[in-house]
C-alpha cells in the first residue's frame, strides 16, 4: 500500500501540441507572461500520484506564470493542508503542463473535492520538486500472530458509513473518488472473515484490516474496515452460561462515540453463597481466583481501545480506578458493568531511506540494502527510542525522539549491527569523494559495483533530512521516515551482536 510518487511516475507521456494550461495570477507586465508548450494527462498508475505540499508555492488556476493566472489557495493554506489530519485532506496529481521557461506545473486535486488547480513542479517531468511532493496515504503493516490465527466478525453490522460497519475498496479517503464495497453489512452478520492485511491511515494514524470471508457465499463483503470495527468470532453476548446468582456481564463504551461496543465479556464467581442483586465484594472469586476487577483488567480492554481511568494513571490490578457505570464498587450479581474506552494508535513505527543527491527525493531502503539486514534493537530500546500508542487524538515531537542527539538516534548507535566508522575511514561519493573528519556510527550496505569488494556502502543517520521529511507534530501511531545518509567506506563488515535479544520489530515492513 505505499503509495511513492517514484521518480519515474511521470515519464513517457507523449508531448502534445500547444494548449493552454489553467494556473494563477501574478503581478507582472505582458512581456514576463510564460507560455504553455504541452498539457497532458498523467497516465502512470494512479494509486501512485498521491501528493502533498511543501508550502513553497501557492495553488493556481493555471500555470502561475501564465497571463491571467489566479490563486486558488496560497501558501499558509496549503502548509496547513500538508499537515492536516484529516485523510480527505489528500490530493492526487492528474495532469502535467509545460511553459516555456522550462517549468512543470501539475494539476491536482484534493479527495474531498474542495480544491483543484495547478502548482509549480520543478523544471524535470521525470523528478518531483517546487511545491508539492510525494505522499504516502497509507502505510502497509506486519500482521500479528493473533491477527494471523483468529476468525472475527464485523462488530456492529447496518449501513452506517462510520468505517467500522460496511467495508471499503481501499482505507477510507487513502485512494481518490475509492469509496465502499458493501453500503449495507446486515446480510453479513454472522459471516466471519481472516484478516489479510493491515496498515495504518498516514493522517489519523488508525488501524486498518483487509478482510477475507471464510465461506466464498460471503465474498461480496471483502473488503478494507477500521480494525476496532471487528470483534472475534469468539467474542460473543453471554448466553447460557450467564447465571444471574453468579454472574456480571461486562461492556465497554467508546467515550468519543458514546457507543456500547458489541465486544462483551462474563464474570462468573466459583461461590456458591451468591444470589442476584447482592453485592460483588472482594470475598467473590472466579475459578481462577480472580475477583471481578481483576477479571476485567486480565482480560483487557477489546482490540484498539484502551480503559478509561478516573486519575488519568495506569490501570490498577484490582481495577479500583477504572470508570464505569454502575462504580465497581457497586456492582451486583446479574448487573451488567458498561466500562469506558477510548479509542487507541498502535505504536509509532519507522521506514528507512536514503538521502537523495543534491535535494532530490528521498528513497526507499530494503533490508537487503544493509549486509548484516536491518539494525536490530531491543524490546527496551525500542520503549525507549520510540513513543507509545497512547490516545488517537495524542501526538508527539518529532524532534524529541529523533533530532540529531535524539533518543532514536542514541538507540541506533547501540544497534547489534552498529559500527564506528574511524574519521578519514568514509567518503561522501554525492561531495567530490571527500573524506569524513569525524567518527561516524552507523551501518554497513552492500559492495559498491565495480569494485570486486574492496568497498562498500555505509550508512549514517541524518536526523536533518529525516526533519524534512517529517512534520513537526506527528500523530501518535504514525509511520516516521528515518533517512539515511549513503558513504563509501574500504572497512571490513563488522558482525551481528549475538548478544543482544534485538528484532526488528520498530520497523514498517
Amino acid at each position: 500500500m505505499k503509495k511513492n510518487l517514484k521518480k519515474s511516475l511521470f515519464a513517457g507521456l507523449a508531448a502534445l501540441s500547444f494548449v493552454a494550461v489553467a494556473g494563477t495570477a501574478t503581478q507582472a507586465s505582458a512581456k514576463s507572461y510564460a507560455k504553455a508548450t504541452s498539457n497532458t494527462a498523467l497516465t502512470s498508475d494512479a494509486t501512485k500520484r498521491n501528493v502533498t505540499f511543501t508550502g513553497t508555492s501557492a495553488l493556481y488556476t493555471k500555470a502561475g506564470t501564465l497571463k491571467g493566472a489566479r490563486v486558488v489557495a496560497g501558501k499558509s493554506t496549503l502548509s496547513n493542508l500538508a499537515a492536516s489530519k484529516d485523510s480527505k485532506d489528500n490530493f492526487r496529481a492528474y495532469r502535467v503542463a509545460t511553459t516555456n521557461r522550462g517549468s512543470v506545473y501539475y494539476k491536482v486535486a484534493s479527495f474531498d473535492g474542495n480544491y483543484r488547480g495547478w502548482i509549480y513542479g520543478g523544471k524535470d517531468k521525470t523528478t518531483i520538486a517546487g511545491g508539492i511532493k510525494s505522499y504516502d496515504t497509507f502505510t502497509a503493516g506486519t500482521l500479528t500472530d493473533d491477527q494471523k490465527n483468529s476468525t472475527y466478525k464485523i462488530g456492529q453490522t447496518g449501513t452506517a458509513n462510520d468505517f467500522k460497519t460496511v467495508t471499503y475498496t481501499y482505507p477510507a479517503w487513502t485512494q481518490y473518488k475509492q469509496g465502499r464495497v458493501i453500503t449495507d453489512s446486515t446480510p453479513y452478520k454472522e459471516a466471519t472473515f481472516k484478516i489479510d492485511q493491515t496498515g495504518t491511515r498516514t493522517r489519523e494514524g488508525d488501524q486498518w484490516v483487509h478482510i477475507t470471508a471464510t465461506d466464498t457465499k460471503n465474498s461480496a463483503a471483502n473488503g478494507w474496515i477500521l480494525a476496532s470495527g471487528l470483534q472475534k468470532a469468539g467474542d460473543t453476548t453471554p448466553g447460557d452460561t450467564f447465571d444471574a446468582n453468579k454472574s456480571v456481564k461486562v461492556q465497554y463504551r467508546d467515550t468519543t462515540t458514546g457507543k456500547t461496543l458489541d465486544k462483551t465479556n462474563t464474570w462468573t464467581t466459583a461461590g456458591s453463597d451468591s444470589k442476584q442483586g447482592a453485592a460483588v465484594n472482594a470475598n467473590y472469586v472466579d475459578n481462577s481466583g480472580r475477583t471481578l476487577g481483576a477479571f476485567i483488567t486480565n482480560t483487557k480492554a477489546p482490540s484498539g481501545y484502551a480503559f478509561k481511568t478516573s486519575d488519568g494513571k495506569d490501570v490498577a490490578a484490582d481495577g479500583s480506578n477504572l470508570t464505569s457505570a454502575p462504580a465497581l464498587s457497586n456492582a451486583t450479581f446479574g448487573a451488567t458493568l458498561t466500562l469506558d474506552v477510548t479509542p487507541v494508535a498502535g505504536s509509532t513505527k519507522v521506514s528507512f531511506y536514503q538521502d537523495g543527491t543534491n535535494g532530490s527525493s528521498i528513497t526507499a531502503l530494503k533490508a537487503s540494502d544493509f549486509a548484516l539486514g536491518f539494525p536490530g534493537l531491543t524490546d527496551s530500546a525500542q520503549s525507549t527510542a520510540l513513543p507509545a500508542g497512547g490516545d488517537k487524538s495524542g501526538t508527539f515531537s518529532f524532534a524529541t525522539y529523533f533530532k540529531a542527539d535524539g533518543l532514536f538516534a542514541k538507540a541506533l548507535e547501540g544497534s547489534n549491527t552498529a559500527y564506528k566508522a574511524k574519521a578519514g575511514s568514509l567518503t561522501d561519493p554525492d561531495n567530490n569523494n571527500k573524506a569524513t573528519g569525524n567518527d561516524k556510527v552507523g551501518f554497513f550496505g552492500q559492495n559498491v559495483p565495480g569494485s570486486n569488494g574492496a568497498s562498500r556502502y555505509f550508512y549514517v543517520y541524518d536526523a536533518t533530512a529525516s526533519d524534512a521529511n517529517n512534520a513537526a507534530t506527528l500523530s501518535n501511531g504514525s509511520t516516521v521516515k528515518v533517512a539515511f545518509q549513503r558513504f563509501v567506506t574500504k572497512d571490513a563488515v563488522n558482525t551481528k551482536d549475538a548478544n543482544q535479544n534485538a528484532n526488528t520489530n520498530y520497523i514498517a515492513q
